[in-house]
Parts: structure tokens; C-alpha cells; sequence
């Protein structure tokens, strides 16, 4: 079998190609902490299955303060403050690969994508000690990657560490650490207001000594969602940057922010179309809840704790790129014990997964990858009729095309014990240029069709009508998220003029 050909021409030529696709379900989580010294700990897992694939202690992790992936899942951004820089890990379905993108002068406190623009933002102190937005080249192939091509200037000199960016990368919410001040940035570079803050808010809640712990801001870019705490209270504001004004929740004189029934907020979330988010927080004994927005009667705005889930001390929210999901990271009693990371349904509060983490304390960060291939493999379209009725083409049950292992595929009802199994990288146009599938009733395979870029050609033998065709994976990085194509020819004298027929289609991403 040529599984040395297929390996250095067809896959090869597959990464040629571009990107990955994205498969949600299984994405792999980032978890950072923040602790002490130069080697904190941090963990990938996947989201699925709970599966920790690697549990780490690193220099490139310490004092973890955001994380963002980017490049449909091959690459991660982390923001660290002692350190002052924003570290890049390469990941290839099973490790990463860490190195520096940029050093600052101070702490870098998070970091944010611009996907559309290929930029990398993170809160890092300028020449004179103030803290501003630093916009990094992302564009891997640009010759200014990791260099600084956007700073704000006009974040006045106060202590900032939450910030969050918007998904369209043109509105930025960067409210003072000791509220109360909510500032608005625009980061449209073709906007007349470029770098420049836009809205500069007192919040309305926020009198005495409150803090900001988190701040997201909504898909459209019109609303900001700043969560805050003080004595006493915790409570979730929303700024409505067209109208300039905070939404008001109570019916009370004045305008009133939502005021959560817990106290100590730690953490939130805002779902893709904004109705709702999710909150955490260290009040008792942990806990989380949902609160569901009335945009239109904010009154009406309600909160629905999750009291069966045990998240003692809860540090982070991150909902899952669907916003099916939430991970919430809970940090044990004491710096000794082990911190556990928590994923649940976002609709009804029921424990999806529980994992138990290392020796990890200030668990605050928490990515979810934007593209996780999984090893998978699905018959796809049908064969066609021979003496032995249409023979057919599947992966063994449990087999499927992961790094470093063996797929089995079995063939069935081939008549005289033998096919050619063909692989290729489309199934939609042979390298030909002819579509595909493609009519072989022209050769005198009546009703046969062929459904995938037969590039490489393997001859297998069998018995009793089965036979299998075997690939050996190599734990290679570059193969992460490869799709192939497989379909048989078998050899049956009996079913047509040109003595063969044809299994239904198989399609196969290599992954993990």
C-alpha cells in the first residue's frame, strides 16, 4: 500500500490549500492562572470529553491575565502582567509551542482579536505610565507581525486593568479599576474618532469604593455591560452608547443598575445576540446564574441563580463559541488544593463537565478555541448495484483518523475479495477540473458514480467479500484538521460492461 505517497503528496499538497473548518463540540479550552513566582500553572482541555491534554507549569503562563485563540484554532494569544508581555503558543492538536510577540513597558493587562483586521490588542502602560490600547500586527504573513500599529492616547492616567473589545474590533469598553468611570473607545480606523474615546460615563451604581471586575460590550457595538462590586453589592450596568444613557432597572427615581441578589461578582459573559449573560462570582459558598435581558422594559431584566452547580470561590466565565455552553473556573480553599473547571449548559444550569485542575489559584482566564478539528470520519453519498448488491465503504467501529494512530476502514460485499481504494482532497472537482461526482455510465458502469479526487490509488485484498484499508497517522503538527476522501473500486466481472463497481464515499478530518 503507497501510505508513504499519500502521506508526502496528498496531505502535503492539503495544507496548500488554507484554512481549517471550524467544528464545535469539542473545542479545547485554555485555563490560565495568576498566582506567584515565574511558573504558574495553566492547562488545556477538551470541552466535550473533559480530557486534559496537557497540565503545564511555564514562564510563558505566568501571571496569566487574558487569553484569545485565533486562526481557527492553531493559534494562542496570552496577556501576562508581571512579565508585561502578550505571548504566542502555537498549537498543534496536542502541545503548544510558546514564544514572545510583544514586550511592554509594564503589566499587559488582556487581550483581544480583531479578526477581520488581523490585529492583536492588549491594555499596556505608554512612555508616561498610562495605561492605553496597543494595537499588534497579527497578519503572519506581514513583515511588521508582533510590532505595535495602533496605540490610543487619550485613556487619561488611572489604574485600568478590565477591558473588553468588540467582535467587530471597532469599540472598545475600558472602564477605571475604582469606578466610577466607564470610558467608550473607537477603534475604526475609518472612523473620523480613531483611537479617541467616544463616551466617558459616571456608572450609576457605582458610589463608595466599588471595582470594576469585568466589562464586555454586545455584537452590534451599541451596548456595554460593565460588572462591578463593593461593599456589600454586586451589580451589572448597561451603557447604551447611541443614546448615551445607562439603562434603567429599577422603578425607583434616578437610574438604578441591576442589582444581583449575590454578592462578590467575579466574572460574566454576554451571549452572541445579547439576551442574556452569565455571572459568577465568590459570595458563600460560589455561585452562578443567568440574567435574561428586556431591552425594551428593563424592569423586567431577570436573574436566575444555578444553586445546584458547586463553584466555590468562582473565578472565570467564558461562554463556548456557540454560546451553547459556559466554562466557569472555581478556585479550592486553600493555594495547596486543586481548582476545578466547571461546563454547563447555559440553558438550563446542568453540569456538562468536571475537572479537576492542578495546584492553581486566581483561575480567572479561560479561552475557548475558535476552531477544534476532532478526528472524525462519515460515509457520505451511495454505491452502486454489482452482483453482490452495492458494496460499501466504512470506518471500524472506534476508528477514526487521529494523530499518531491507525484508521481502519472496512469494505464489504466486494465480490471477488478485492477493490482499489482511491484518496483524495475533494469531493466536490477532481484535480481535472471535472465535477464531481461524476457520471461513469460513459465507461460502462451504468448507474456507478465517482464521488471523490481519486489522487492516490491503493489495491487491497481480502476475503469472504472484506477486505480493510489501513492508514498509520504520524503525530505530524501540519496534518492538524486535514480533510480527505476515500471511495472504493471493486472488481465484479459480473455487474456491468466495464466489469467494476463503486462503495459510497468516505470524508475524514484528522485531528485528536
Amino acid at each position: 500500500m503507497q501510505r508513504t505517497m499519500f502521506c508526502k503528496a496528498a496531505v502535503a499538497a492539503l495544507f496548500c490549500l488554507g484554512s481549517l473548518a471550524s467544528q464545535a463540540g469539542n473545542e479545547v479550552l485554555f485555563v490560565g492562572s495568576s498566582t506567584s513566582g515565574s511558573t504558574d500553572q495553566h492547562v488545556f482541555v477538551t470541552s466535550a470529553t473533559g480530557t486534559v491534554l496537557v497540565a503545564n507549569g511555564s514562564g510563558f503562563t505566568d501571571n496569566v491575565s487574558g487569553a484569545v485563540w485565533s486562526d481557527t484554532g492553531r493559534r494562542l494569544y496570552v496577556s501576562q502582567s508581571l512579565a508585561s508581555r502578550v505571548v504566542v503558543a502555537d498549537w498543534d492538536g496536542q502541545n503548544p509551542s510558546w514564544s514572545t510577540l510583544f514586550t511592554a513597558s509594564g503589566p499587559c493587562y488582556g487581550v483581544e482579536r480583531d479578526a477581520d483586521r488581523s490585529l492583536v490588542w492588549t491594555l499596556a502602560p505608554d512612555a508616561s505610565g498610562s495605561r492605553q490600547l496597543f494595537g499588534l500586527d497579527a497578519d503572519l504573513g506581514s513583515p511588521f507581525y508582533g510590532q505595535v500599529v495602533a496605540q490610543t492616547a487619550s485613556l487619561t492616567n488611572s489604574i485600568r486593568e478590565r477591558w473588553s473589545l468588540s467582535l467587530s474590533g471597532n469599540v472598545a469598553a475600558v472602564p477605571k479599576a475604582i469606578l466610577g468611570t466607564l470610558d467608550v473607545v473607537d477603534l475604526d480606523p475609518a472612523s473620523s474618532s480613531y483611537l479617541q474615546v467616544i463616551a466617558s460615563s459616571a456608572v450609576p451604581g457605582a458610589t463608595g469604593f466599588a471595582f470594576a471586575v469585568d466589562a464586555q460590550v454586545s455584537t452590534d457595538d451599541r451596548y456595554v455591560y460593565l460588572l462591578y462590586m463593593g461593599i456589600g453589592q454586586s451589580a451589572v450596568s448597561v451603557y447604551d452608547v447611541a443614546t448615551g444613557a445607562f439603562l434603567d432597572f429599577s422603578s425607583m427615581p434616578g437610574t438604578q443598575d441591576f442589582q444581583l441578589p449575590l454578592d462578590v461578582a467575579s466574572s460574566m459573559d454576554v451571549a452572541l445576540d445579547g439576551s442574556f449573560l452569565i455571572v459568577a462570582g465568590k459570595g458563600g459558598p460560589g455561585w452562578i446564574g443567568r440574567l435574561d435581558f428586556d431591552y425594551a422594559n428593563p424592569q423586567s431584566t431577570t436573574f436566575t441563580p444555578w444553586p445546584n452547580l458547586a463553584v466555590p470561590d468562582a473565578d472565570g466565565v467564558s461562554l463556548s463559541p456557540d454560546f451553547s455552553r459556559v466554562a466557569v473556573t472555581s478556585t479550592a480553599s486553600s493555594l495547596s488544593a486543586p481548582s476545578k473547571l466547571t461546563i454547563c449548559d447555559v440553558a438550563t444550569g446542568a453540569q456538562l463537565q468536571s475537572v479537576t485542575l492542578h495546584a492553581m489559584w486566581n483561575v480567572y482566564t479561560t479561552a475557548w478555541q475558535d476552531a477544534s478539528p476532532v478526528a472524525s470520519y462519515q460515509a457520505f453519498g451511495l454505491g452502486c448495484s454489482g452482483s453482490s448488491g452495492a458494496p460499501t465503504l466504512a470506518a471500524q467501529p472506534g476508528s477514526r483518523p487521529a494523530l499518531g494512530q491507525t484508521l481502519t476502514l472496512s469494505l464489504d460485499g466486494l465480490p471477488l475479495d478485492g477493490a482499489l481504494v482511491a484518496t483524495g482532497l475533494s469531493a466536490t472537482a477532481t484535480s481535472a477540473g471535472l465535477p464531481l461526482p461524476l457520471d461513469l455510465s460513459v465507461i460502462g458502469m451504468s448507474g456507478c458514480s465517482q464521488l471523490v479526487d481519486a489522487q492516490v490509488i491503493d489495491f487491497v485484498a481480502g476475503a469472504g467479500g472484506a477486505a480493510s484499508w489501513t492508514w498509520t497517522l504520524p503525530s505530524q503538527p501540519s496534518l492538524f484538521g486535514a480533510v480527505f476522501y476515500n471511495q472504493a473500486f471493486a472488481i465484479d466481472p459480473a455487474a456491468n460492461a466495464f466489469g467494476w463497481t463503486v462503495t459510497n464515499g468516505g470524508v475524514g478530518t484528522v485531528g485528536f
